[in-house]
C-alpha cells in the first residue's frame, strides 16, 4: 500500500510529517506539519530545513512550496520514472516516492513511516566484488534508459546521469541496508564512442583542482569495474562521528533550486539564460540572509567559468545546513570541462553581469557580479583574481599523469581561460 504520511527525520529528531494531498485537478502535493519539538530545537523562523521552509509551527507552509522542495530531492527523467514504477507510485507524488527511497537521500534527511523509527528501516547491508558493482552499475544504466529494476536501491540521488551510491569500508565496497549512509557516489561514464566519453575523466581532473584551491573536499578518480567505467567520488555530506568511532554523521543541505523555491520537474528550469530566476544574486542573497558572506560563491563561479563549466546550474550549487543552525556554501561539486568539445555550447548556466556567452565574460564581468550582490569592489577583485591566481598554480602542480583520459586539448582550453579571465582582472 503507498503510504499517504511520512515523517521527516533530521540529526536525530523527527522535524516533520508530510501528508500526501491533491490539488482540484488531482495531482498529488505534499502538505508539511511541523513537529511540535522542532523550535525548541532549533527557534521560531530557523532555516534548518530549508531556505523556503522556516519553522513556524503555527503555520503550515503552502503546499507548492513543500513540494517544490521535496521535489528537488528526486532523481529526473526516466531514473524517476521508473524507480516510482518499481515502487508502485505515481512519479509526480514525492512522498510516496521518499515513503520508498528514503532512508538514505543526498544530505541529512531521512523519510520514515509515520510514527516509525530511522533505525528501523530493514534491510541488510553486504559487501560487494567488482563483478557485484558493475553488475549494480548496469542496472543504474537500465534505469536511466528507462529499463531494469531497482530492487537493488538503497537510496534515492538527484540528477539525471546513471549514478549509485554505496559505502567503502576500507577496501571493500558495501551495498548500503535500507537506513545506511552511503560514502561514495559512482557515476557511470558514457559510452567510450560518445564525444562526451571524457565526461567522467575532466570531472575528476576539475576536482583535483577545486581541491588544490581549496573549494571543494571530494576525492575523485576514474576506476574500471570488469567493462563498466565510472567515476567515484567521496560524498562531502558525510562526515565520521566524533562521538561515535568508525561511523558516520550526515550533514543536511539543498540545493540552490530548492532555496530558491524552483520547481526543476522540467529539468530547463535549473538553468537561468535570460530568465529572472535563478540567479547567481538570488543564491547570494540566499547566503546573505542566512549569515553567511557570498565570497565563495564568488570564487565558485570564477572556478567554473576558468574550467569552461557550462553545466554550473542551480542544482549544482548547493548549501550546508548544519546542526547548530550555521549555513555555509557546499563544497564544489559536479565541475568539469566542457569548452574543448567542438559541439559544445558556449552559453554559461546563470548570467554573469548581464552575460551568458562564455567567450564574452571577462574578469570584469566576475567583478560586476560580485559587486552586485553587495560586495565592495576591492573585495569582489580580490576574490576573482585570487582564485585565478591559485588555478594557475595548481595547474601548474597538478600530475596530469593521474588524469590519463582527459585531453590535451582540454587542459590547454583551461590554462588559455585562466590567463585571459586573469588578464581582464583590474
Amino acid at each position: 500500500m503507498v503510504a499517504h504520511e511520512i515523517d521527516v527525520w533530521l540529526y536525530g529528531s523527527r522535524l516533520a510529517r508530510l501528508r500526501r494531498t491533491r490539488t482540484l485537478r488531482g495531482e498529488p502535493r505534499a502538505e508539511l506539519e511541523w513537529d511540535s519539538s522542532a523550535s525548541s530545537r532549533w527557534g521560531w523562523g530557523a532555516r534548518i530545513l530549508s531556505h523556503l521552509l522556516p519553522i513556524d509551527e503555527g503555520t503550515r507552509p503552502h503546499p507548492a512550496r513543500a513540494t517544490a522542495w521535496l521535489d528537488g530531492l528526486m532523481p529526473e527523467g526516466r531514473v524517476r520514472d521508473n524507480m516510482a514504477m518499481e515502487a508502485g507510485v505515481d512519479p509526480e507524488d514525492p512522498v510516496g516516492f521518499f515513503a520508498a527511497y528514503g532512508g538514505d537521500t543526498v544530505g541529512a534527511l531521512q523519510f520514515v513511516e509515520a510514527g516509525g523509527d530511522p533505525g528501523g528501516q530493514g534491510g541488510e547491508s553486504f559487501p560487494l566484488d567488482p563483478s557485484g558493482v558493475a553488475q549494480l552499475l548496469r542496472e543504474a544504466l537500465a534505469r536511466a534508459g528507462g529499463r531494469g529494476r531497482s530492487e537493488h536501491l538503497t537510496s534515492s540521488l538527484p540528477g539525471m546521469e546513471p549514478k549509485l551510491g554505496l559505502v567503502r569500508d576500507g577496501e571493500t565496497w558495501v551495498r548500503a541496508s535500507r537506513d545506511q549512509p552511503t560514502t561514495h557516489i559512482l557515476k557511470l561514464a558514457r559510452a567510450a564512442d560518445s564525444p562526451t566519453a571524457d565526461l567522467v575523466d575532466t570531472e575528476a581532473a576539475a576536482l583535483d583542482l577545486a581541491r588544490r584551491i581549496g573549494l571543494t573536499t571530494i576525492q575523485a578518480h576514474v576506476e574500471t569495474f570488469e567493462d563498466v567505467r565510472c567515476l567515484v567520488v567521496s560524498r562531502y555530506d558525510r562526515v565520521p562521528d566524533d562521538g561515535a568511532p568508525g561511523r558516520l554523521r550526515r550533514i543536511h543541505q539543498e540545493d540552490a533550486a530548492q532555496a530558491l523555491g524552483i520547481n526543476t520537474r522540467d529539468p530547463e528550469r535549473k538553468f537561468q539564460h535570460g530568465r529572472t530566476n535563478p540567479s547567481l544574486q538570488a543564491v547570494a542573497q540566499v547566503l546573505r540572509d542566512d549569515g553567511t558572506r557570498p565570497d565563495r560563491l564568488l570564487a565558485l563561479t570564477t572556478l567554473n567559468l576558468a574550467l569552461g563549466n557550462t553545466d554550473a546550474h542551480a542544482k549544482n550549487i548547493s548549501l550546508l545546513r548544519r546542526d547548530d543552525g550555521t549555513v555555509a556554501l557546499a563544497p564544489a561539486y559536479d565541475v568539469s570541462m566542457h569548452l574543448h568539445h567542438a559541439h559544445a555550447s558556449r552559453v554559461f548556466a546563470m548570467d554573469v553581469a548581464g552575460e551568458r556567452d562564455m567567450d564574452a565574460i571577462t574578469g570584469d564581468h566576475l567583478v560586476a557580479e560580485g559587486v552586485a550582490w553587495g560586495l565592495p569592489r576591492r573585495r569582489a577583485v580580490r576574490v576573482v583574481a585570487r582564485t585565478l591566481d591559485d588555478l594557475r598554480a595548481a595547474l601548474g602542480e597538478i600530475d596530469r599523469d593521474t588524469h590519463p583520459g582527459v585531453p590535451a586539448e582540454a587542459w590547454r582550453t583551461v590554462v588559455e581561460r585562466a590567463e585571459v579571465l586573469r588578464r581582464s582582472v583590474d
